[in-house]
């Protein structure tokens, strides 16, 4: 039952506010686009912040990055400071964790796109090489289907369909040449 007159005594009190402004609100209202009001909540929102300060606390940079070493560190000195070892070589430990996990997981991901980076070059440069060996020894097979596989793998269609042709043309009932044959063309 209270909640039911706190309601009507709201609905009573926002009638009374809102008659003497209509005339001005009602316009604003209708023209107002969604993006308005979110921007008017940012620049809300970024006063807010001007008003707090920039300094983000160690504690505050704890609770919004948990996963960051620098968080935790800064939480260390701060236990330091206020005169809890204990819980600050707590903190120092989890910290040096984190770093240790994200650097690994950093390192790996660096070594994964290093190789996808590096590896059409690599191909290249094989491919060079197997034509150098297909000068000295321009019939044999296995540099042609070696060389199609490489263009291939490069998504260079036309040039890995001529060379495997090639090796087709010279054993076109060799079983490597049937599985490539399967497999790509």
């Amino acid at each position: 039952m209270p909640t039911k007159n706190l309601i009507k005594y709201t609905k009573v009190l926002l009638r009374r506010v809102y008659r003497p402004v209509k005339p001005v609100l009602s316009p604003l209202l209708k023209k107002t686009k969604m993006w308005h009001v979110l921007g008017l909540l940012v620049v809300i929102g970024s006063a807010g912040s001007l008003f707090t300060g920039w300094r983000v606390t160690p504690q505050e940079r704890a609770a919004r990055w948990p996963w960051s070493s620098r968080s935790h560190s800064e939480m260390a000195v701060a236990w330091f400071e206020a005169g809890d070892e204990k819980k600050a070589i707590d903190e120092l430990k989890l910290a040096n964790k984190l770093f240790f996990i994200k650097t690994k997981v950093n390192k790996e991901s660096l070594l994964r796109a290093n190789n996808k980076v590096v590896e059409p070059e690599k191909i290249r440069q094989e491919i060079k090489n197997w034509e150098q060996v297909l000068e000295t020894m321009p019939y044999f097979k296995d540099v042609f289907l070696r060389l199609a596989v490489l263009n291939y793998q490069l998504y260079e269609d036309e040039q890995a369909k001529y060379y495997f042709e090639q090796a087709e043309y010279l054993d076109p009932n060799d079983t490597e040449v049937l599985e490539i044959k399967k497999l790509i063309f």
